[in-house]
């Protein structure tokens, strides 16, 4: 099969792509395949660690108000359409694969005035600008939830969940992953990430908190980006607890899985990756994603009692210590949200995907059906 990804801009968009892109190369082994996006983005970095054949884009974010910006937007995104086309002509795929993002605009676009098969992939609890442009013509439009708010043809719709890396539905115990990371099998563990860029208004309430509990009271592991590594080990060297410090963690898995207690931003991939793995969570929205993104995200776990909402104005410390404190003092409520995250996981994301692609390619197509 030959097949062309598109989109990126996040590591919300690219690693369920590559989740969609491991699963078809275990389909087919003579597996031939390209990716474009955005040249510095995280998809041609990501594109880069697993060897996959990456071609660039010109193309910018719309942007929201009227100005010179919108004409270079302009201008950008027809020099994108072009790069598109010949991309295609020489390719020649039978698949687009569009994960969202506006990276991803031009080429699914050209290739469905082109004839070619386009299936879209929805990571958020709202569709994306560039999927609703594009969902009219689409082959199919996996969603991630049952619920997805938009204007979308519901026919060629299937909620498939968001596709998950093996190794959150194959995470370790929450003692074995204690004992791998070093942590004290009897302290519960809170971890703390704010995304690849970091978060500074939870690091800085997470700065506060660390030194307002009591020794062997609770342990933390917090993942602040690179941006606050040495400001947050200089604030915590005198904090009464236990706390490992990184920029970024390889194996977040494992991470997630010793935590008895998850405070984090709800992009679209580390909510997934949270069910996937099954635990309580504080989740605080980036305010400024694209349409309340990741609000809509967050009130999905909130509404069936998996989560408790912080807003982003309000995380302070003192907010924060009580929620914690709360849910600390509560190993029942925490196993009630454990067991209500778990329920929103949807394993065989990427496996029911590669089977709606595969079929509708390869003229084997087969009803929608929900589950």
């Amino acid at each position: 099969m030959r097949i062309m990804i598109t989109g990126g801009g996040t590591g919300g968009h690219v690693f369920p792509a590559v989740a969609v892109v491991e699963e078809l190369g275990r389909r087919d082994p003579i597996l031939v395949h390209q990716w474009v996006g955005k040249s510095g983005g995280v998809e041609e970095r990501v594109c880069a660690q697993l060897a996959i054949p990456f071609r660039p884009i010109t193309v910018m974010g719309w942007p929201r108000r009227m100005g010179i910006r919108r004409i270079w937007a302009l201008f950008a995104l027809l020099r994108g359409f072009v790069q598109a086309y010949f991309y295609l002509l020489k390719f020649k795929p039978d698949a687009v694969f569009a994960v969202g993002g506006y990276v991803c605009l031009p080429l699914a676009y050209v290739a469905e005035r082109l004839g070619i098969k386009v299936f879209l992939h929805e990571q958020n609890r709202r569709l994306g600008m560039a999927n609703r442009l594009l969902a009219p013509r689409a082959e199919r439009i996996f969603l991630s939830f049952a619920d997805t708010v938009g204007d979308y043809p519901r026919d060629k719709a299937l909620h498939v969940g968001n596709p998950v890396r093996s190794s959150f539905f194959n995470a370790p115990s929450r003692l074995d992953a204690k004992k791998s990371l070093g942590l004290e099998e009897g302290v519960p563990v809170v971890l703390v990430v704010g995304g690849s860029q970091g978060a500074r208004r939870i690091n800085e309430a997470v700065a506060d908190v660390i030194h307002r509990f009591q020794p062997q009271e609770v342990q933390i592991i917090w993942v602040t980006g690179a941006h606050d590594v040495t400001w947050a080990r200089q604030r915590a060297e005198k904090a009464p607890i236990h706390v490992d410090i990184f920029s970024f963690m390889e194996n977040i898995a494992e991470a997630m899985a010793a935590a008895d207690i998850i405070v984090a931003r709800s992009g679209a991939s580390f909510t997934a990756e949270l069910a996937a793995v099954g635990r309580p969570a504080i989740l605080i929205p980036y305010p400024h994603a694209a349409e309340g993104h990741q609000e809509e995200n967050a009130l999905a776990f909130v509404e069936c009692n998996a989560a408790v909402l912080l807003a982003d104005a309000e995380c302070t410390g003192d907010r924060l210590l009580g929620i914690l404190q709360e849910l600390l003092s509560s190993p029942s409520k925490r196993e009630c949200m454990e067991k209500a995250a778990a329920s929103l996981a949807k394993p065989g994301a990427a496996e029911r995907i590669v089977d709606e692609i595969l079929a509708v390619c390869f003229s084997h197509e087969v009803p929608l059906t929900q589950t």
